[in-house]
This record gives structure tokens, sequence and C-alpha cells, in this order.
């Protein structure tokens, strides 16, 4: 889905880019971000990076 104003980002709870959903759930969201059109970062076991690790993608969807 693309998400083009922050009216849309407000009306869908999207907190950044990207997103992953899991059964229209969020596994990454830690529950105090704010809907905004923005670049997501996500914590990994090496710091802050721009998309999840595998071995984390493979943990949710297990």
């Amino acid at each position: 889905m693309l998400v083009e104003t922050p009216e849309e980002a407000e009306r869908l709870g999207f907190i950044g880019s990207p997103t992953i959903l899991v059964d229209g759930l969020d596994p990454f969201a830690s529950g105090g971000e704010q809907p905004a059109l923005a670049c997501r970062v996500f914590s990994t076991p090496e710091g802050r990076a721009g998309s999840p690790t595998v071995d984390q993608l493979v943990e949710v969807l297990s």
C-alpha cells in the first residue's frame, strides 16, 4: 500500500517506511511510535538499521 499524505499515515497508523505487517500487525513496532511519513529505523543486534535482519524476519514469521 502506498501512503502519500500525513492524513493517510494518521488514519492507517503508518509509522514509517518500510513497514512490515504480519497478519495486519507490525511485529517491529514498540508501541511508542507516532504516525508519520518518514524513513524508519529498526533495532538490530548490530545497532540501528534501515531494515530488520533476516534472522529477525525469520523469527517473526516462525
